[in-house]
């Protein structure tokens, strides 16, 4: 999850293609891990990939993990969500999905659009934003 040095969240509106995962949704930016990759590794890679980011210099904490069910989500899998904090939207360039969605993770919350597992982190968030305050 990227934050916006005002505390505003950036998510992905992901394209309307029906051959994707998530299409027409709402989500945080990332991807599969490889094999030989650990979280870290993978965050780092696919944030580059996706949005030419560097996290070397920026402040990054794992703020949880979550589950994929094949009940709820169509399939099994572990979700690692980081916070990558003070990333400058305007320097961002989008490889991956149709536009940035940036807003506080309260309204982003009332968006219907937003995807299981993104709107389990964004809850997360706000119950552990909200503990530390």
């Amino acid at each position: 999850m990227i934050i916006t040095p005002n505390g505003k969240i950036v998510l992905q509106q992901r394209d309307t293609n029906p051959n994707i995962v998530n299409p027409g949704k709402i989500t945080m930016f990332g991807g599969t891990i490889k094999t030989s990759d650990s979280p870290e590794t993978g965050l780092k890679r696919e944030l580059f990939e996706e949005l030419e980011l560097n996290i070397d210099n920026f402040e990054v904490k794992k703020l949880n993990t979550f589950l994929k069910t094949k009940e709820l989500d169509g399939t099994d899998y572990i979700i690692h969500v980081f916070l990558v904090k003070n990333v400058d939207l305007d320097k961002l360039k989008l490889h991956e999905g149709a536009e940035f969605v940036c807003d506080t993770a309260e309204n982003l919350l009332k968006n219907p659009k937003i995807t299981r597992i993104t709107k389990l982190a964004l809850l997360d968030f706000v119950a552990k934003t909200t503990t530390l305050s």
